[in-house]
């Protein structure tokens, strides 16, 4: 049989596809149903909260291939899918068995595959074959019992801690991968086969958590100004206070409806088809100019007690495109889609949308967003058709970040981080992606069929699989841009044109770059500590890729291609750098746990946010530009080894002072090692921070390190050619086994030094004194049993015996020669 459409469904369908001709429709089951015999599925298939399906034994299910260009937010893929938000129940035997399967030639991703989103699914006997993921479990369950799922791209997936699967008696073979399990999903197996899967049988990783986000306001509990129900708003109307709304509200062309700050706009529920989806919204075809301010939002969300992400409709905008409409500083919760807009001319700046359906959408429209958080949405933003200005926008937490399809994109400074499943899927249209950070998702960026677009100085890390894909791709450029710490690949290229120059490929769990078909520019770029391969070459052309730092003298250790396999093509390595080439770090920050290795530039003040780790592995050299420098308000880990330092120096002039300091901030957990500072103003700065320092040098900055509270350990460091060794102020620290020499004064103790101590270390040769105690410090500094050079300890020290009223250094008893420290004092 082929599945019906319900007529009013159709009806629906008809007047949209006149308007749209890309609508795709559906099939909604609105009560439990049966399948059985041959069913022939040319359109989606949504089974609802409370509905079931089930499959009688012996049933064939032919999916017939669609890539549309879908749009409505409960659809998970542009594929023909089947998707169970309520319960699926095969029920195949083996006599019997129930086969999903598309009709044609095999292959895989011909169609979605059964997505269990929210839902349950009891498999008994069935087979499943042909599909993007046969099995893909988002917050659900699911139950496999003696099935076979082959010749799919994905077996199993699964997502989030609620999502569990339990395998028995089947097998996982012959697809592209395997098992997949993401975020604290659970997979149970037993007595089933996973392998022989091309490229993965099994890959578990967990996604990137982002801080938790605050909204603009927190719940207002205002008297109710007007309550609305259907009606429409003619000239001009202002709402101020607390409105509700029961009914659509309908604002005409050549209406305007502005929207005063701390405005709260509440919508109760009405679902007249039962689809589960709120009516009551707003249809803005004349202007809307929602303008709060940071102090006084405007608050849209449902009037329900029980709040969900789809109680009401959407703040819809359409035809709006003689002025700009206006969406600003506001917090819209709790719709289908929080904005949607068609041929408008639309702003939201400085919003947030959380809770909803899908965030934004729209098409056919001029779109400036800057400054908004858009997180835990099912889908963050989906847009079409459009010309975009997209800056300084949070997309963190949804299940899909950002998909943008034949759109003229300007995305600049954005962060797309830990997305469920994309951070940012762009499909055809022109892009300039410059700046952004995209971490922690499942698919970092993927791009398609796409013919001009420029992504530079981005930082692509910590994706689950693929950090940066490209396919069916021309004229495109690649530049300077971080790609580490991925799952499985750093780039994959298909059938793309490209110029890929001066970018640091690093640390991806097993590929730096994968090639199949590519053709272009390959030069200047850094691949370092990948996991199996740094390019992987599975397609037949010879790539020329001179003049790159493969992280060894024999690139082709790390290069599979011809020489590894007869049918793939060479990769020319001709020329290979014997260093590693420099890199500009593109961002302001470093905003989640990152690592570093090679050679690092910082042209302006990088900032470590709270709950971000910066690891800098040995042998990585941090060149700060003049006036540059850090500041570490999460944890730094840098852990050198002997000969290969970590080291922060200058990019420019060699003098003290260049650069500013390594500042760290309530930066618990710290931990440096081998590293050697200089040329700064101050090469290390320790504010309210556990810190352990070892093995280090401080050398011609105008101050080595300072510290304030603590506690500080420092241990078998080298201070020399400094104007001041160490500064401590208010500090509790210990000194030891150390080598503080040839600076002007070794160690000040600015006030209330009886927190320092400074014991088995050397003290001698500082120009002016080894330890000089403050003017404003009126506490003694335990410095006993130190090496104080060849003289008299007391004629290096300016304490109370020089000034009466300030602290004595209690240096006694001190040792008659060296200490052995390990230190080399040149």
């Amino acid at each position: 049989m082929t599945l019906p459409m319900k007529k009013t469904t159709f009806l629906v369908a008809f007047a949209l596809c006149l308007l749209f001709p890309a609508f795709a429709f559906a099939t909604l089951l609105t009560a439990d149903t049966t399948w059985q015999g041959e069913v022939t599925v040319n359109e989606d298939v949504i089974v609802p909260s409370g509905i079931s399906l089930t499959l009688k034994p012996g049933t064939v299910v032919r999916i017939i291939p669609a890539d549309t260009t879908k749009t409505d937010p409960e659809y998970i893929s542009p594929l023909t899918e089947i998707t169970v938000r309520g319960t699926l129940k095969v029920e195949g035997t083996r006599t019997f068995p129930v086969k999903f399967s598309s009709p044609g030639e095999a292959k895989n991703a011909s169609w979605a595959g059964l997505i269990v989103d929210g839902g349950r699914a009891f498999l008994s006997g069935c087979s499943i074959d042909n599909a993007e993921t046969a099995l893909h479990v988002i917050e659900g369950t699911a139950t496999v019992d003696g099935c076979k799922i082959n010749g799919n791209r994905y077996g199993v997936s699964a997502i989030g801690p609620k999502s569990s699967v339990v395998l028995k008696s089947t097998t996982v073979a012959d697809n592209d991968f395997g098992v997949y399990a993401f975020s604290g999903a659970r997979i149970v197996q037993h007595n089933s086969t996973i392998g022989n899967n091309r490229k993965k049988d099994f890959h578990a990783a967990d996604l990137q958590q982002p801080a938790a986000q605050i909204p603009l306001s927190t719940t207002k509990d205002l008297p109710v100004s007007r309550i609305y129900q259907d009606e429409v708003l003619l000239g001009s109307t202002i709402w101020q206070g607390h409105i509700i709304v029961k009914g659509i509200i309908r604002v005409p062309e050549g209406a305007r409806l502005a929207i005063l700050p701390g405005t709260v706009i509440e919508f109760s529920r009405r679902d007249s088809n039962g689809d589960g989806i709120g009516e009551n919204g707003l249809m803005i075809q004349g202007s809307i100019l929602a303008k709060g301010s940071a102090k006084e939002p405007i608050i849209f969300r449902s009037a329900e007690k029980g709040r969900s992400d789809t109680d009401w409709d959407a703040i819809n905008i359409m035809g709006s495109d003689g002025v700009q409409n206006l969406i600003e500083y506001c917090q819209i919760e709790g719709a289908y889609r929080g904005l949607h807009f068609h041929f408008s001319n639309v702003a939201v700046t400085h919003s947030v949308l959380k809770g909803n359906y899908r965030a934004i959408q729209f098409q056919e429209s001029l779109v400036v967003l800057h400054g908004n958080r858009l997180y835990e949405n099912k889908s963050g933003i989906q847009g079409r058709n459009s010309t975009i200005d997209m800056s300084g926008n949070l997309i963190s937490s949804n299940y899909i970040g950002g998909n943008f399809f034949r759109c003229n994109l300007q995305v600049r400074q954005n962060e797309f981080i830990g997305n469920r499943r994309d951070g940012l899927r762009l499909r055809e249209g022109v892009t300039v992606m410059e700046e952004n950070l995209i971490d922690g998702n499942r698919f970092g960026l993927m791009v398609a069929d796409t013919f001009s677009g420029r992504f530079n100085r981005n930082v692509v890390s910590n994706n689950a699989e693929t950090g940066l894909s490209l396919k069916n791709s021309d004229n495109i450029e690649l530049f300077g841009n971080f790609v580490a710490n991925n799952g499985l690949n750093g780039m994959n290229l298909q059938e793309t044109r490209a110029e890929i120059k001066g970018n640091q490929i690093a640390a991806n769990g097993e590929r730096g770059l994968g090639l199949l078909s590519f053709t272009g520019t390959l030069t200047g770029n850094s691949f370092m500590g990948n996991g199996l391969w740094a390019i992987d070459q599975e397609g037949t052309n010879d790539v020329e890729a001179p003049d790159n730092w493969w992280g060894t003298d024999e690139p082709a250790r790390v290069i599979f291609d011809r020489r590894n396999h007869p049918s793939r093509g060479r990769i020319i390595s001709d020329n290979p750098l014997t260093q590693p080439v420099p890199f500009v770090w593109p961002l302001a920050s470093v905003a989640t746990p990152t690592v570093w290795q090679g050679e690092i530039i910082a042209n302006r003040r990088l900032q470590i946010p709270t709950a971000s780790t910066l690891t800098l592995l040995a042998g990585t050299k941090v060149l700060f530009a003049e006036g540059s420098g850090m500041t570490v308000n999460g944890k730094i880990v840098a852990r050198g080894e002997k000969g290969r330092e970590v080291i922060f120096t200058s990019a420019g002039k060699k003098l003290p002072g260049t650069w500013d300091e390594v500042l760290l901030e309530h930066a618990n957990g710290s931990v440096i090692s081998h590293a050697v500072f200089e040329y700064a103003q101050w090469g290390l700065h320790s504010h309210f921070t556990k810190l352990s320092l070892a093995d280090s040098i401080f050398r011609n900055n105008n101050g080595g390190m300072r510290f304030r509270s603590g506690p500080v350990s420092i241990k078998r460091c080298l201070f020399r050619d400094n104007s001041i060794g160490i500064r401590s102020y208010r500090g509790n620290g210990s000194i030891e086994a150390s080598d503080i020499t040839r600076n002007e004064t070794g160690v000040f103790v600015r006030e209330k030094g009886s927190g320092l101590k400074i014991n088995g270390s050397n003290l001698f040769d500082n120009t002016g004194y080894n330890v000089r105690i403050g003017d404003f410090n009126d506490e003694n500094v335990d410095a006993a049993g130190n090496w104080w050079g060849e003289g008299i300890p007391a004629n290096t020290i300016f304490d109370g015996r020089n000034e009466p009223g300030i602290g004595v250094v209690i240096f006694e008893p001190f040792l008659s020669k060296r200490v052995k420290t390990g230190n080399i004092v040149q």
